[in-house]
């Protein structure tokens, strides 16, 4: 076998070319593939996260003891069916 520097080179160049190329593709391939995989309760985490961020905004942006902010704990009482630690809850989702 005869090794030919032009074919060398050509290789090199395509793997330094090549590679950071496809490395992220692969990586976004296999997430794609693994996030079809979700449990149930992956779901029903994702869902109470998503009725929950709006409010949480409301909640960390609003000045304590305003009609903001309560309007925002009763929101965030109501999707979690109680009373519930505000401040956790809107760290958690947040």
């Amino acid at each position: 076998m005869e090794l030919n520097v032009n074919n060398l080179v050509r290789s090199g160049v395509i793997l330094v070319l090549g590679l950071p190329l496809m490395l992220p593709l692969g990586g976004a391939l296999g997430n794609a593939a693994r996030g079809t995989a979700q449990t149930a309760g992956d779901r029903e985490v994702s869902r109470f996260k998503d009725e929950l961020t709006l409010p949480c905004l409301r909640y960390a942006f609003s000045r304590s003891d305003t009609k903001a902010e309560r309007e925002a704990k009763n929101e965030i009482d109501d999707v979690l069916g109680g009373d519930a630690n505000h401040t956790a809850v809107c760290n958690y989702v947040l």
